[in-house]
């Protein structure tokens, strides 16, 4: 059996290295928190630019490009949908670009998504601007008229 002054002595032993870990452990937690917030963003932002790039290259661009309006229109709207289905609500602060680059047979549609991230705790990451840009070749592609 033991004594019971052996025991009382170690009492505040738990409590001294729960003090001196704590703020290591918090320090952890906020790092991940903010990190992790930084790589859902990011992810989001690069499926919805694929997404919205693929979805316009799908539209055919017509003779003459005389839809090539509609190509960048239908991109940039499945752009702006997928940001509000992934979590960022209607995207206000977002930047959608689509257009076309090179010529057929090479025509290519360029999207880009820009977005400000706020981090959730700020210590580790600092806000900033997060970019993504996919590129899709065209599934039409047709000579423009002269």
């Amino acid at each position: 059996m033991r004594h019971p002054l052996r025991h009382s002595r170690r009492r505040g032993n738990n409590a001294v290295e729960f003090v001196l870990c704590l703020p290591i452990w918090i320090a952890v937690v906020m790092a991940i928190m903010d990190y992790g917030w930084l790589f859902f963003r990011q992810t989001s932002l690069d499926a919805a630019a694929n997404i919205g790039c693929r979805a316009g290259s799908l539209v055919d661009p017509g003779n003459g490009d005389e839809n090539i309006a509609m190509v960048e229109l239908r991109a940039t709207g499945r752009m702006r949908a997928e940001m509000g289905r992934l979590g960022s609500g209607t995207c206000d602060t977002c930047d959608l670009v689509a257009y076309t680059a090179g010529a057929p047979p090479e025509r290519s549609l360029v999207c880009s998504v820009t977005e400000p991230l706020t981090p959730l705790v700020g210590v580790y990451v600092q806000a900033r601007s997060l970019t993504s840009q996919q590129v899709a070749r065209l599934e039409w592609q047709r000579e423009a008229a002269p």
